[in-house]
């Protein structure tokens, strides 16, 4: 059987780049397939015939181009008011101006009801609600993602049988288990959706294949944690579909907000005092023999808590100060664990969380250049930190010092051209965290560059869906927390990319889903959570009635 090795992997060398082309060429279609109805729900009117199309169930009205409802009119603030459903009617509230209903003016939340008039500045506008109007901009038929199904388990079959006969001599019954159990897994899932209505694989495919990869890369370059890798695998996804069902009640998100917060806080800040020093950082613990990274679950309940307390349109600003408090807490506890590049996957959320309620430019600005000074005192107070900046961009002039890690990454992609050298055939995974910080370089050089690509590609299309969920979804709280989630998900990923092949300085994170490390595959998982609540109930479906406001 081994003899046969030498022949097989020179057809699949040729045969998986063609599948994984295919795979994304298809995905493509897919999505183009499968765009959602944009459905009119309410509508505002002017007395010059001009007609503001509403397809959110809670947006703002002013004259800024990022305001749902945006008005010609200098006298309107950017972000002037909100509206919203509530308990099965529709309610709006100033937020940064005056707004008078029927002639009187809304010191608070007024309800709407058809054919009142309401006055922003010098605008009148009058509120249509229950408009029947939708507009389906799909152009044909979404496809059942069966066919994409059907190709990526093609792809997993040929990569796993051609690490099975590489390995033949001494095959880790650990390995054909894992292929098996993730493609078993994956069709029951894809056969019990099928049941579920506005059930898509959009988002399923780019992780399931990148959970390839990582499985792939755990076999060769460290076969012992393999059984791990894919209990973790497993446990991510029952979690998964458990945080799915959560996300999708808002009324308890919303309530369970403190709770979240105060655990997340009360565990880094153990993990930050009491925790166990790897690799320079202080951000892991170790129960009953096993380890874990509270700082990836953090990112989780970052994304949890930062989408309670700002999607509440009524603008309560003890959501948005706690939240800052909150995020600040993060972040420094994550200081004292000396894990900067956890630092800036979390500044990055928070950026992104405040730009999407309109918060005031001028404070991201401010948080911004704060970061910038944090970021030099880093510099000087961590000569380690000052070491790798120096390096950046000048790797090959210390090659076997500072530069060594990228420079051999460089080198093992570059050999392993477009089609690779074959799973377990490379000599990058035998250098120090290679199968977690250089694990870009691990794919590129034994599986190729088409499919390192489409690994990378892969986050792009998970930043896409994202958007596209965003401005479908029934409300503000989906839009944030799967914008969040895909923004932590990107940055993090060039992090690593970038990083590892000297475009950024070397941070030490990992590449989510493909990296070895059974908590940030967990933690990955339950990110998607955020992307699965956001396309399971559009708007304009039966909504739940929200009773915190």
């Amino acid at each position: 059987m081994h003899g046969l090795y030498p022949f097989y992997l020179a057809a699949s060398r040729w045969v998986l780049p063609a599948l994984a082309v295919l795979v994304a060429l298809f995905w493509v279609a897919y999505f183009r397939a499968a765009r959602p109805p944009k459905r009119v729900i309410a509508r505002f009117a002017d007395s010059q015939g001009a007609s503001y199309p509403v397809t959110v169930a809670e947006g703002f009205v002013g004259r800024g181009r990022r305001c749902d409802v945006a008005l010609p009119d200098e006298t309107v603030q950017k972000a002037h008011a909100v509206f919203y459903q509530k308990n099965g009617g529709w309610w709006i509230a100033s937020r940064r101006g005056d707004v008078t209903v029927n002639d009187v003016p809304a010191d608070g939340p007024v309800p709407l009801m058809d054919g009142d008039m309401l006055t922003l500045g010098r605008t009148a506008l009058t509120f249509v609600c229950n408009d029947p109007e939708q507009e389906d901009i799909s152009s044909f038929t979404p496809p059942t993602g069966a066919l994409l199904l059907v190709l990526l388990t093609l792809f997993q079959a040929v990569m796993g049988g051609q690490l099975c006969l590489r390995y033949w001599t001494e095959l880790p019954l650990m390995l054909p288990v894992c292929f098996g159990a993730l493609i078993a897994g994956e069709w029951l899932y894809f056969l019990v959706g099928r049941w579920i209505p506005h059930f898509h694989m959009l988002m399923e495919i780019p992780v399931l294949y990148l959970t390839t990869l990582g499985l792939a890369v755990c076999a060769c370059a460290s076969p012992e944690n393999l059984y791990k890798q894919l209990i973790c695998a497993l446990l991510g996804m029952a979690g998964y579909i458990g945080f799915t069902l959560l996300l999708r009640k808002e009324s308890w998100c919303y309530a369970l907000r403190f709770v979240v917060a105060g655990i997340t806080l009360a565990v880094l800040l153990f993990t930050a005092l009491f925790g166990t020093r790897i690799f320079g950082a202080r951000n892991w613990l170790s129960i009953a023999g096993f380890s874990l990274q509270p700082s990836e679950f953090a990112k989780i309940a970052f994304v949890f808590v930062g989408a309670c307390g700002l999607y509440v349109t009524t603008q309560k600003r003890l959501n948005r100060w706690f939240f800052l408090a909150f995020a600040a807490a993060v972040m420094g506890s994550l200081v004292l664990m000396v894990d900067f590049g956890a630092v800036a996957i979390f500044f990055v959320a928070l950026v992104i969380i405040l730009l999407m309620r309109l918060t005031d430019v001028r404070l991201v600005g401010a948080l911004v250049a704060a970061a910038v000074v944090a970021g030099v005192l880093v510099t000087v107070l961590y000569p380690y930190v000052a070491s790798r900046f120096g390096a950046w961009l000048h790797v090959w002039e210390v090659a076997d010092a500072a530069g060594y890690q990228q420079t051999r990454t460089l080198i093992a992609a570059a050999s392993g051209g477009l089609l690779g050298v074959g799973g377990g055939n490379g000599y990058l995974s035998g250098i120090a965290a290679a199968e977690t910080d250089l694990v870009f370089g691990v794919v590129s050089e034994e599986w190729g560059g088409l499919i390192a690509l489409g690994a990378a590609l892969c986050f792009v299309a998970l930043g896409v869906l994202a958007r596209r969920l965003a401005e479908n979804t029934r409300s503000a709280f989906y839009a944030i927390g799967v914008c969040a989630a895909a923004g932590m998900m990107l940055f993090q990923a060039a992090l690593n990319l970038f990083g590892s092949t000297d475009l950024l300085p070397l941070t030490g994170v990992t590449m989510m889903f493909v990296s070895r490390g059974g908590t940030s595959l967990m933690a990955a998982f339950w990110l998607m959570a955020y992307f699965k609540a956001a396309e399971a109930r559009p708007h304009g479906l039966e909504t739940e009635r929200r009773r915190y406001y």
